[in-house]
């Protein structure tokens, strides 16, 4: 009998997304005890940007426009959603023709790290290195800003996608 074919779709897609956003508060939690932080951060960014650059592979596969800063915020929100699972919920509302603003109403790696009994800021260090990657690679003529944060208290983490600011 195949055990696999017996769990419901939503089920396994639920579960796999579960243990996505476990894995960097699991990594951290083995690791604290042989690595200093700033090493530790450094070692988990690396990890999660790998995982960021996935985002476009996908896009790609599945043919997603990413042109435009909606196209390109549209396409990390379905990318980001197949890997994490249904507890990525956000909106995506362009507020101008070369700017898009991300709205995350629910965050699975802060959920799992409230779970696991650690600080939810350890969530921002793997956010931000798997986002900043994936709309790099998702479109390199833009970069993302957060102005707000569900890892550091806020109700919603804002994320707005524009055109990359050329370095001073």
């Amino acid at each position: 009998m195949d055990y696999f074919e017996r769990i419901p779709v939503d089920v396994r897609w639920k579960i796999a997304g579960r243990e996505l956003s476990a894995l960097p508060i699991a990594y951290r939690a083995a690791f604290r005890r042989a690595a200093d932080d700033q090493l530790y951060n450094e070692i988990e960014r690396e990890i999660w940007r790998e995982q960021g650059r996935e985002v476009n592979v996908i896009a790609t596969a599945f043919r997603m426009p990413r042109r435009t800063a909606r196209e390109v915020a549209d396409a990390f929100m379905a990318g980001s959603r197949l890997l994490f699972g249904p507890e990525f919920i956000g909106d995506v509302r362009e507020t101008a023709p070369d700017r898009a603003v991300l709205t995350m109403r629910s965050c699975p790696l802060v959920s799992r790290a409230m779970e696991m009994g650690e600080d939810p800021l350890v969530a921002c260090n793997v956010c931000h290195a798997y986002a900043n990657a994936a709309i790099a690679h998702l479109n390199d003529r833009y970069a993302l800003r957060y102005t707000g944060g569900i890892c550091t208290g806020d109700t919603a983490c804002t994320m707005t996608i524009g055109p990359e600011r050329p370095e001073a």
